[in-house]
């Protein structure tokens, strides 16, 4: 398990930490892959977490207005492979989602855990109950999941500097599809 130290907080203006982190379709992912490209970086909490499929369902909906731009998306979750691929099928995305087993990269960009009350936070069980009557299907905790885990949303520009930061305080906490896509379009001009 991670400590809950507090850690470093990547701000816009920081250089992005190079990381590396397995594709379950093999081979590997770098930073350095999307040099000269922008790439936006999503951590997410854990498989089950409703709210991150959520968010991953707004980003691919908005896929084609982020990549105009030529802006690249890449998941990081830190379950097994096997997991991630069935993941990945489950939820029909057309990004990368990587697996980072042993939080390496997670550390790297300052995620920690969210304490019991911010994780079950009044607002994350009523974002879940709302999630729940929309449909979404609720995929129960694999023994050893950590719900604690913290997600986040980097957009890392062409040049490797952080541009955006928006790390999650709860499960609910996620930036607004329309502020995400607006920092892009903005950035593209």
């Amino acid at each position: 398990m991670i400590d809950k130290m507090k850690s470093i907080r990547l701000q816009p203006g920081d250089a992005a930490p190079e990381f590396q982190a397995q594709l379950p379709e093999g081979g590997i992912v770098r930073l350095a892959d999307y040099r000269g490209q922008r790439l936006l970086l999503i951590f997410v909490r854990h498989l089950g977490c409703l709210p991150c499929q959520e968010h991953l369902f707004e980003i691919e909906d908005r896929l084609s207005v982020i990549g105009r731009g030529g802006t690249r998306v890449l998941a990081v979750s830190f379950d097994a492979l096997d997991q991630v691929r069935e993941y990945r099928s489950l939820l029909n995305l057309s990004f990368p989602v990587a697996a980072d087993t042993a939080r390496v990269v997670y550390k790297a960009y300052g995620l920690t855990q969210a304490s019991f009350l911010q994780t079950w936070h009044p607002k994350t069980l009523w974002r879940y109950l709302v999630l729940l009557r929309k449909g979404r299907k609720l995929k129960h905790p694999k023994k050893g999941d950590d719900l604690s885990q913290r997600g986040a949303n980097f957009i890392v520009d062409t040049s490797g500097t952080i541009s955006y930061a928006h790390y999650s305080v709860r499960p609910d906490d996620r930036p607004d599809i329309a502020e995400l896509v607006n920092v892009i379009v903005i950035e593209d001009r």
